[in-house]
């Protein structure tokens, strides 16, 4: 009997092993990014100072190269130099020794002519001296005839053969002389050949150095855009790494309130929030929940004025009646410089004395807000009222447009109207523009500065007055058609699981022309549960279906098919980009007003970033 026990006990452990084994298969594991991350870090690192050395090696023989190669063209330099006089000398011995072999020829000349005179001479002088030989016998007179004829003759040879010797001296000596110069124009041959063997040399070692440089430049030119590209990578990982700890720029992290949609810690692993910070609102003037925590820590209702309206003056002004115009449904707020009618379906009047019923009628802020913050309000309400009709001239919407008017409170609103009676405020002789909203994110555009405890913007979103008053629309995911708690929300949660976010990226690229391939029908760029749920007028009357996450993927040459991380870019009131990190496409960067766009035109259930069209403000988080 106890071998029955065992034995279920095995087959119940195997089957946890394999379901265990089967989960580790099909679902994602998150605890293990981080230090994927950082292993991933020291490797690039790893990879990227190896690179810095090969190029600090590669630096170092481009400047060995570049030293050799202009050592070599000095020296081509000085052979050129010394080849150009070289040739000169050629030159001007060639010019000698072509002057030489004139002077020869022409002497050879001269002592070709010598040699014919003196055999001329020399024949005639012995021709002479036998036909005269008998009047050497016969006649005194002969004797001294023949005398005379031959001394002159024999005179005549000895100059020839003095001239003769003469000009074989000066051709035995020009002889020499070109000789000299032949040997020399030998040596100078000889000289230019080493020289042209030089300079051929050196030309070739310095086309071989060119060439070596040439590789090695190019070398650094690419190990240069490797290391660039390696220090990205790094700066990427570190980002993501960053993100990877914080859950974001900013996070939730489960320690806001427990409003729905307002903490990642409520979204399961690997979802995403994005989270609106602040509500609709044009983010002027007073912000009625950071007014509240004001009240709560202290401040006056003065205090907090002079705060959100930059220290207006304080002064008296009044009304004795109001006319009220109350709107029918599908009104819409009237346009600037229009009358207060303008937009109004089925207006009805009604007419309230101002301090003690129209006042006490306004349902701006809930009666258990501090005091202060309530009598705050009743002197910015008051100053609206005043500035809008012209103090009576014109009438005042009922609804939001304007002010909320609703029954008349006897509590605490109506003792904050009465003890601050008569009270408005000015910006000079003028009554102040005291605009007022619920919630405006922690920043107020018309003083453009941070409404924070500290006053700055460090650590602005644990800072904001309106995050210490507890209110759920500070920071709110927005899912959910209507304004009422049991709005619709197409039985969808308030996170948008991996694949949606996807669908959304990719959308993104589809619709800003990023890598497109085909012919994408814009129009089909819809919430994924289109037709399936209401939806709000603004898709009009579209009757196409969206496309699934595959026809999507098909539009993409490179289409995103996952996500490691993001990370949100916060300035000063305004979502600057959105970063989404590992994903095929490597780092996906999307302006806020462009990611705004996307996420309200493809987000499921209805989910918006909750904001006016000329700003956005958000935060994207990871589980």
């Amino acid at each position: 009997m106890s071998k029955v026990p065992r034995i279920i006990t095995n087959i119940f452990a195997v089957f946890l092993f394999v379901l265990y084994s089967f989960t580790l298969f099909n679902f994602p594991i998150y605890s293990n990014e981080i230090v994927d991350l950082e292993n991933k870090i020291a490797e690039t690192e790893k990879e990227l100072k190896e690179k810095e050395g090969v190029l600090k090696s590669v630096e170092s023989r481009i400047k060995e190269i570049s030293n050799s190669n202009y050592s070599i063209s000095q020296k081509i330099v000085l052979i050129n130099k010394e080849i150009t006089e070289l040739e000169e000398n050629i030159e001007r011995t060639e010019k000698e020794i072509e002057e030489k072999s004139l002077a020869i020829n022409e002497k050879q000349g001269q002592l070709e002519k010598m040699k014919v005179l003196i055999d001329e001479v020399s024949g005639d002088l012995y021709i002479q001296s036998r036909s005269k030989v008998s009047n050497f016998f016969l006649s005194k007179e002969g004797w001294k005839s023949l005398v005379e004829s031959i001394f002159i003759k024999q005179s005549t040879i000895s100059m020839l053969r003095g001239e003769v010797e003469k000009i074989g001296g000066e051709f035995s000596s020009l002889a020499e002389s070109k000789a000299d110069l032949d040997n020399q124009m030998e040596d100078l041959n000889s000289q230019r050949k080493g020289l042209d063997d030089a300079h051929e040399l050196l030309a070739s070692e310095k086309v071989r150095l060119q060439a070596e440089l040439s590789k090695q430049v190019a070398s650094k030119s690419g190990l240069s855009s490797e290391i660039t590209d390696l220090t990205k990578k790094v700066s990427q990982l570190q980002a993501a790494l960053i993100a990877a700890r914080s859950s974001g720029f900013i996070s939730s992290g489960g320690d806001t309130t427990s409003g729905d949609g307002t903490s990642i810690a409520q979204a399961p692993a690997g979802y995403f929030g994005v989270f609106s910070i602040g509500a609709y609102t044009h983010r002027n003037g007073m912000s009625q929940w950071g007014a509240r925590a004001r009240a709560d820590a202290g401040q006056s209702y003065r205090d907090i004025l002079n705060f959100y309206y930059s220290n207006p003056t304080f002064g008296s002004g009044t009304m004795g009646s109001i006319t009220v115009v109350y709107c029918g449904a599908n009104s819409r707020c009237p346009r600037s410089g229009y009358p207060v009618e303008d937009g109004c379906v089925n207006p009805t009047y009604a007419t309230y004395d101002f301090e003690t019923e129209y006042l006490y009628r306004l349902g701006e802020m809930p009666e258990y807000f501090h005091i202060e913050a309530l009598k705050a309000q009743a002197i910015a309400a008051r100053t609206f009222a005043l500035r809008v009709t012209g103090y009576g001239a014109s009438a005042i919407r009922g609804d939001t447009c304007h002010q909320y008017v609703a029954g008349v409170k006897t509590g605490t609103w109506k003792q904050a109207v009465d003890s601050t009676r008569s009270q408005v405020l000015f910006r000079g002789a003028d009554l102040a523009i005291t605009q007022y909203a619920a919630v405006h994110g922690g920043w107020i555009d018309s003083i453009g500065g941070w409404d924070t405890q500290s006053g700055g913007g460090s650590n602005w979103f644990y800072d904001a007055w309106e995050k210490v008053s507890g209110v759920t629309w500070f920071y709110k995911s927005w899912y959910r058609y209507g304004d009422k708690p049991d709005g619709i929300t197409c039985g969808h949660s308030p996170w948008l699981s991996p694949q949606e976010m996807i669908d959304i990226l990719n959308a993104y690229l589809i619709k800003y022309g990023k890598g497109v391939k085909g012919n994408p029908d814009l129009s089909r760029l819809l919430p994924s549960d289109f037709g399936k749920c209401p939806y709000r007028v603004d898709y009009g009357n579209i009757t196409k279906s969206p496309y699934s996450s595959s026809e999507l993927e098909s539009f993409l040459y490179n289409p995103v098919k996952s996500i490691s991380f993001v990370k949100t870019d916060l300035s000063e009131g305004k979502t600057t980009y959105v970063h989404f990190y590992g994903t095929e496409r490597g780092t996906i960067s999307i302006p806020g007003n462009e990611f705004k766009d996307i996420y309200n035109q493809m987000a499921p259930g209805h989910m918006r970033i909750q904001q006016q069209s000329h700003y956005w403000y958000f935060n994207v988080e990871k589980k």
